[in-house]
């Protein structure tokens, strides 16, 4: 089913097409910083589980209206749950379908303000990270009794370093874009938080003149490198099992004849 043909009517985001190869995900509470309700958590993994289905999408974007992007997890509807006795589990794929995803294609983060919490955990899973200069990030759960276990401690372990993990999670200091660009996590700093969405979908632009399998066997091996426990097993895989397939796709001899006849390639949407 392709998205496009979908309702668009949710109550705290909605969805978007900036180009017809692009889904945008907006957060839209920001009288609640743009926290997360459970139902709004399963509506937009939802999102996600079926952007990897629509042939016709090749990269997503995530962002947020007003001061922020995200502040995680609705803790009002938490203490509600905990007075209740209602166990809130982490189970894969996280808050809003990212802290866990695997998927097969990029999601970008355009964080336009604050992004704390499972907002930051969110980030740390996403593929490429565009932020605006005066977005502010932490993980303040230590401070609540807390711990971001939806995903983001080993990934940002791998991506930071330990000292530099260690020092967002256990002091729950604000850090700006800019040393998270210093540090490796974030990819571009925009100067103005109006313009962030605009330069991911430039970016995703970029990404969508490529071949849409080269994008998800290459995203792949980016992911294997990351996750895996083995340099060699993740060269493994992406060789027997993965180029194989991208071989036999029409878009891998479209790509060379292209060069060679000296003309843009037409790509067709993926089949992987």
């Amino acid at each position: 089913m392709s998205l496009r043909s979908r309702s668009r009517d949710y109550g705290h985001f909605y969805v978007s097409f900036p180009h017809e190869r692009i889904i945008q995900v907006t957060l839209n509470r920001p009288e609640k910083l743009n926290c997360i309700d459970k139902t709004t958590s399963r509506e937009i993994q939802e999102i996600w589980e079926l952007f990897d289905r629509d042939e016709s999408l090749w990269v997503g974007i995530i962002t947020g209206t007003g001061r922020a992007f995200c502040t995680g997890a609705d803790l009002q509807e938490w203490n509600e749950m905990n007075k209740a006795g209602v166990v809130n589990d982490m189970a894969a794929p996280g808050l809003a379908g990212l802290p866990r995803r695997g998927g097969k294609k990029p999601i970008i983060a355009a964080v336009n303000g604050i992004c704390m919490g499972g907002g930051f955990e969110m980030v740390a899973n996403c593929d490429l990270v565009i932020a605006a200069s005066s977005a502010t990030f932490s993980l303040p759960e230590a401070k609540r009794g807390i711990v971001p276990v939806a995903g983001c401690l080993p990934r940002l372990t791998r991506t930071l370093g330990l000292q530099r993990t260690t020092d967002l999670v256990l002091t729950g200091r604000n850090v700006s874009a800019q040393t998270l660009y210093d540090w490796g996590l974030i990819t571009r700093v925009v100067d103005s938080a109006a313009d962030v969405t605009g330069v991911a979908v430039q970016v995703a632009q970029d990404i969508c003149r490529n071949s849409p399998d080269a994008v998800i066997v290459g995203r792949l091996g980016i992911r294997l490198s990351w996750e895996a426990s083995s340099v060699e097993e993740a060269v493994s895989t992406l060789a027997d099992q993965w180029y194989p397939r991208l071989m036999d796709s029409p878009n891998f001899s479209e790509g060379i004849q292209a060069f060679v006849e000296k003309r843009a390639p037409h790509w067709m949407n993926s089949k992987l």
